[in-house]
């Protein structure tokens, strides 16, 4: 398994120089690629006894109010794994975040492959990322209440109120 982890740090050494970043696999298998704004990172990680090497990236947090609509989306997203290159969303129960994932087996890569895999996996976190933001977005619109919304609901609660001869 250390020759797992020997190889994959060459891997990340290489794939940094191809996108000018300084990468290589800590101590404890991990490598955290963040981009320049420092808001989106990427995680490569090959656990201890392990011959599979994980790539995640915290997409987005759950949305308050409309979680129910968002998980159900998310696992349609799920089903057909073409539109995220077979990476998989899921949550993260530490962060209560939406994490993209995708695993491949040590036995599988080379450097090529290991760099066109990583620079593919930054190309769909990045768009399941906006893809995600448009679905909050349109969650959080559809099921939020406007001020027209609250007036019908004030002006129909005083009629109740009213017929009922209970006073608000």
């Amino acid at each position: 398994m250390a020759a797992y982890h020997k190889a994959l740090d060459h891997y990340l050494q290489l794939a940094g120089t191809r996108i000018g970043s300084k990468l290589f696999l800590d101590k404890n298998g991990l490598c955290v690629l963040r981009k320049e704004d420092g808001q989106r990172e990427y995680v490569v990680e090959l656990p201890g006894n392990s011959e599979v090497v994980y790539l995640y990236s915290p997409i987005c947090t759950v949305p308050y109010g409309c979680s129910e609509e968002f998980f159900e989306k998310v696992l349609e997203l799920n089903l057909c794994g073409i539109t995220y290159n077979q990476a998989t969303f899921g949550l993260d129960a530490k962060t209560q975040k939406i994490v993209i994932s995708y695993a491949r087996s040590m036995e599988a890569l080379d450097e090529v492959a290991f760099s066109n895999i990583l620079n593919n996996f930054i190309k769909t976190a990045d768009r399941a990322e906006r893809d995600l933001a448009k679905l909050v977005r349109e969650l959080i619109e559809r099921t939020s209440l406007t001020d027209d919304d609250i007036d019908v609901e004030m002006k129909t609660h005083r009629t109740v109120s009213n017929n009922g001869k209970l006073k608000v």
